[in-house]
């Protein structure tokens, strides 16, 4: 290789180039690590405006907090203090971080424990399952960071890392779980913040080594043996559980494509129009439940969609079709339409439920339970539509209902089924009714009711 382009390579390559005085970088991070009565204010504006962007799903407005946070500063000293043996520097900076992290707590806390809105957004959901990839967002940003820091111009290097990292959405999110009694979301978002706190600081430790900045302490061998010991310690303690659930996080995004591949091939590339969706995994028993717009399916297709989830490598997964729309709750059915791109298709839908809703509330399954709330003898109903062989224009489109009672108990009497047809007339908005009763009403049970 040219010497030119080797030395270019080495200055390119070479972090000590541009870096401030080894001294004044020590100070600087110092003075960033202390706890004073001005970065206490911050904090407490900052983890305010956090938790209101958490409450309200604001992404702006939690950038905006992290931007604000003085989290780095205690976290940053620690890795530093490591690298250079100053164990005094390391126990302040330990000590406030717990002050910090405790004043943050507890105000994001006392926020959501007099919010209105509890219902968890999905910026408070994103921070409870942390995985690998937090682990190396971590790695990466603090090393930027440290590199930033130990130049004389930070530049926006120290922003972007403290919008990376997210120290403080975390600890908003274990506020929020401890106000509205979820532990999920205090154990979830407690682990992404040790994450992120823990490799900021070995991430410190590795460029603060690198500049090699002068060192308060030199230890001996033993020592300094002793210390890594308890480094890689935690290391494999904090990286297993994070591990595991990248796993599981793969497994699951692969799920979920391969979920909407065969909805988006089996369904709507065959006519479907598919308004409901919910897609849930499990390593053991995973769930598709779709719903149509106004297309019915029988068990057999049922079978035949089930038969090819295979095909999509969808194993241990159940699909489930929900027949009647009308079944979706309010916010399905909001969901539904708002994802409608056509006011045609909004109409459509909306006609569609309200055909089926009427359908629902003329069922022979809701008639039989508000006949049964009239008379317990009731066991049975029946209601159709009478064809006729010949033609009776004078009795077209006369309905028929057959009403089944106990057949144990005496039959209803005459007044009783008259009673009955009234009821029915009235309750499916119509004159035309043929109502037969079985067993047949009786003159002797009106005149035993007199009697």
């Amino acid at each position: 290789m040219p010497k030119p382009l080797r030395q270019f390579f080495k200055q390119l390559l070479d972090l000590r180039e541009g870096a401030e005085e080894r001294r004044t970088i020590i100070e600087n991070i110092k003075d960033d690590s202390a706890f004073s009565s001005a970065r206490f204010w911050v904090l407490v504006f900052a983890i305010g405006v956090c938790s209101v962007g958490l409450n309200i799903n604001s992404i702006p407005v939690i950038i905006g907090a992290m931007l604000i946070s003085p989290l780095m500063g205690p976290i940053v000293s620690m890795g530093m203090s490591l690298a250079i043996y100053d164990w005094g520097l390391m126990r302040r900076s330990f000590k406030n971080l717990l002050l910090l992290t405790a004043i943050s707590i507890t105000i994001s806390t006392i926020y959501f424990a007099l919010s209105p809105i509890s219902n968890a957004q999905s910026e408070l959901l994103a921070r409870t399952s942390p995985t690998i990839f937090d682990v190396l967002i971590a790695i990466f940003g603090g090393i930027a960071g440290f590199i930033g820091i130990s130049r004389a111009k930070h530049g926006n290097i120290i922003p972007g890392v403290a919008i990376a990292t997210a120290i403080m959405p975390p600890l908003c999110t274990v506020g929020y779980g401890l106000a509205t009694g979820q532990w999920n979301f205090v154990y979830g978002a407690f682990y992404l913040y040790l994450i992120n706190c823990i490799f900021i600081c070995l991430s410190a430790l590795l460029v603060a080594r690198y500049l090699k900045l002068p060192k308060r302490e030199y230890p001996d061998a033993a020592h300094r043996k002793s210390v890594n010991r308890f480094i890689t310690a935690i290391i494999i303690i904090i990286t297993s559980p994070a591990i595991y659930l990248a796993f599981t996080f793969v497994e699951q995004n692969n799920f979920n494509q391969n979920a909407e591949q065969f909805i988006s091939q089996v369904f709507e590339e065959n006519g479907y129009v598919v308004i409901h969706r919910d897609i849930n995994y499990s390593r053991t028993d995973s769930n598709i439940e779709v719903a149509f717009l106004a297309q019915r399916v029988t068990n057999a297709q049922i079978d035949e969609f089930t038969a090819q989830l295979a095909d999509f490598d969808l194993v241990n997964t159940r699909l489930n079709v929900r027949q009647n729309s009308f079944a979706l709750t309010e916010a399905e059915w909001t969901e539904a339409l708002s994802e409608m791109r056509t006011d045609d298709e909004k109409v459509s839908a909306l006609e569609n439920r309200l055909e089926e809703e009427q359908q629902s509330f003329n069922s022979p399954t809701r008639l039989l339970s508000e006949a049964k709330a009239i008379n317990p003898l009731i066991q049975n109903i029946a209601v159709g539509d009478i064809l006729y062989g010949a033609d009776d224009s004078e009795n077209e489109g006369q309905t028929i209902v057959l009403l089944y009672t106990d057949k144990t108990q005496p039959p209803l009497s005459i007044s009783q089924a008259d009673g009955f047809k009234l009821w029915l007339q009235t309750r499916l908005n119509t004159d035309e009714l043929l109502l037969i009763v079985s067993p047949q009403p009786t003159l002797a049970t009106d005149i035993e009711t007199e009697e």
